[in-house]
């Protein structure tokens, strides 16, 4: 199920960038207020630090809880430990710790990959 989710994600990012769209697709970020564990979508479990700061996909359950994106992942968090910024007032640092985090992210993900590979070979 985890794999199905990952695919339509991987998918409408793919078809996204194909449309050749020139606006940014995100408006809202949400910077954490506090040191959170989260699970992301692909089973990973994370500890996201204060002042971390990722893209909002969207709300649900009458917007106590956002759900944030991270590379081809998201997570989900309760809005009570957000602080939400609009993308205009993002600050150079906080982009850079996304960036930060997304790299990680991809790389633990390939070397787990790699690993999965290796035990098969």
């Amino acid at each position: 199920m985890k794999s199905l989710l990952l695919l339509f994600i991987v998918s409408g990012l793919a078809l996204s960038s194909a449309r050749g769209d020139d606006k940014r697709p995100y408006i809202l970020y949400a910077m954490l207020l506090e040191t959170t564990p989260v699970d992301l979508a692909d089973g990973a479990k994370w500890i996201m630090d204060k002042g971390d700061t990722f893209p909002v996909i969207m709300f649900k359950e009458h917007q106590t809880k956002a759900i944030l994106q991270l590379a081809g992942t998201n997570f989900w968090v309760d809005t009570d430990r957000l602080k939400l910024v609009e993308e205009k007032d993002v600050t150079p640092a906080q982009l850079a710790s996304y960036r930060h985090n997304v790299e990680t992210y991809i790389s633990n993900r390939a070397r787990q990959w790699k690993e999965q590979a290796s035990r098969k070979n």
